[in-house]
């Protein structure tokens, strides 16, 4: 059975738009990921309103079932299309959500904990946004993920690696039917995590990697900003054997012609590089 992989957001930071972002699109991320009958969906970016749009033309309306949401971390590009996800609103749609929990030290001293679902709900707080997540009809179940966790959805197993990046992100990596995608986000580059993640990635058929940077830009100014570059990603590649690499984030300054060269670039040194637009699938097995 094919492992289907389409991506409704590739874009960092913010939203872009505008005769400079026709080709590789401007919504934040969203990835969906198909086996069979099992729907997974990686963040709930801006990218995600246009994937509820399509199940609904599937007809999840009527035939209702089940996703599951994984969430990479809780950054605003990597949440805030969740309340324009109209499936969400069905009362026949069964959404499992998976986040990290996180525990932080609050000014008068006492332990502050955010899971994944206060999370959403303080997102649509009424200061912030008009619809509130009780309102949201579908059936919700939330788990708990967390860094070295392994576990199946259906007949899809899951990996989770802890990546260097403020509040901690995920990297994911799905494994069908001999078939592997590696979905690797937000992440800055340092010789620990290039290797880290050579391992965790070893032998995928696909990486997907924040590439947000040119190795100039980095180097210019960009270090501790959380997110890498492409040379990083071929590095992670070419050590863990990996047959193809997905270029995603693209930062919000970068204009159609500016990520062609950096694909270029990218290919003249790993000719299976592709620069992902959105709407951009493909399928393994």
């Amino acid at each position: 059975m094919p492992l289907q992989i389409k991506y409704y957001g590739v874009r960092g930071s913010v939203p872009v738009s505008g005769a400079d972002f026709t080709r590789f699109g401007g919504n934040t991320t969203c990835c969906f990921v198909r086996h069979g009958d099992t729907r997974i969906i990686i963040d709930a970016g801006t990218g995600i309103r246009m994937l509820g749009l399509d199940l609904m033309a599937s007809g999840i309306a009527q035939q209702g079932g089940v996703l599951h949401l994984l969430f990479t971390h809780t950054h605003w590009d990597h949440v805030q299309g969740f309340p324009f996800f109209v499936p969400a609103f069905l009362p026949n749609v069964h959404l499992h959500i998976y986040g990290q929990t996180k525990t932080f030290m609050a000014p008068d001293g006492k332990e502050d904990v955010w899971d994944i679902e206060r999370t959403l709900k303080v997102q649509q707080h009424f200061m912030y946004f008009p619809v509130d997540t009780h309102y949201m009809a579908s059936q919700k179940t939330y788990h708990a993920i967390a860094p070295g966790d392994s576990f199946r959805i259906d007949n899809v197993r899951i990996a989770c690696l802890a990546l260097y990046h403020p509040n901690t992100t995920l990297a994911f990596r799905f494994e069908a039917d001999n078939k592997v995608f590696v979905f690797s986000t937000d992440v800055e580059h340092n010789d620990k995590m290039i290797e880290e993640l050579a391992a965790f990635a070893s032998g995928a058929d696909i990486l997907a990697y924040d590439c947000q940077y040119t190795t100039a830009e980095y180097e210019a100014g960009k270090v501790g900003w959380g997110h890498s570059t492409y040379d990083s990603a071929i590095a992670i590649c070419q050590r863990g054997k990996i047959r193809e690499l997905h270029m995603i984030h693209h930062d919000p300054l970068h204009t159609d012609n500016t990520l062609l060269a950096m694909e270029a670039d990218a290919k003249s040194k790993f000719p299976n590089a592709i620069m992902i637009p959105e709407g951009y699938s493909c399928t393994l097995g």
